[in-house]
């Protein structure tokens, strides 16, 4: 009898064709924001993540432009595809930051709560012919075929045959010149460069906010800053 698969996880991708006229002049911009960083911040197997070196504001640099311009309008395309009526919300990169990925380095499972759509943009990705560059993983913390708590656990050998249906996770290879966008709140890791070159990439947290006459719509998306007011008197 045929198994119908529903509520489908929604990565968007695209690999953009003037990637390579940009390579070099966002490479040599990452590398230099490295550069002029503060010290390490986090493990020497983590890769150099600019988030936790007060490097997350990419999006104002004029550096960044052509990609910021790609990020603005894939985004639009997939919440298009997503079902959203893009009159009714207002987008805004949130933060955006370099990484990058040397030998034996990973990035540990996390999501980002703070943001509502996350995106990656691959720079420089090492060859096909070398080992394991290192994939953007996403995590089946929903499970939602697991008729059993715990059922695929690795602690046990109950499921011994992994196929689409039982999945713990999916695997992305990097592919050079290629932009993901996914929802913020899937959880996902990198695992190990083992190549003996760099990967490096661009992360973006982009949000949601209702428009300032989107009637009703407060209830599942924040009021537009320009309804916020700071706090006028906070103890000290």
């Amino acid at each position: 009898m045929p198994i119908e698969t529903l509520f489908p996880l929604a990565i968007y991708y695209d690999d953009l064709p003037d990637a390579p006229k940009y390579q070099q002049a966002l490479v040599t911009a990452v590398l230099q924001l490295e550069r002029d960083g503060a010290e390490r911040r986090n493990y020497p197997e983590m890769a150099w993540t600019g988030d936790l070196h007060g490097v997350e504001q990419i999006h104002t640099n004029p550096d960044f432009a052509w990609i910021v311009e790609q990020v603005e309008r894939h985004t639009a395309i997939y919440l298009l595809e997503l079902g959203v009526d893009l009159t009714k919300v207002d987008l805004y990169i949130q933060r955006a930051w370099p990484i990058v990925s040397r030998t034996e380095q990973e990035i540990g499972a996390h999501c980002h709560n703070t943001a509502h759509i996350s995106a990656v943009y691959y720079i420089q990705v090492p060859p096909e012919n070398t080992y394991d560059p290192g994939r953007l993983v996403f995590f089946n913390d929903a499970r939602v075929n697991e008729v059993s708590p715990g059922l695929g656990s690795e602690n046990t050998d109950i499921v011994d045959e992994d196929n689409y249906l039982n999945q713990l996770q999916a695997a992305y290879v990097p592919v050079e010149g290629r932009l993901l966008l996914f929802p913020a709140k899937q959880r996902h890791a990198v695992t190990m460069n083992e190549t003996e070159d760099l990967r490096v990439s661009l992360s973006f947290d982009i949000v949601l906010t209702a428009t300032a006459n989107a009637a009703g719509a407060y209830e599942f998306l924040t009021p537009p800053p320009s309804q916020w007011q700071k706090f006028k008197l906070v103890p000290s």
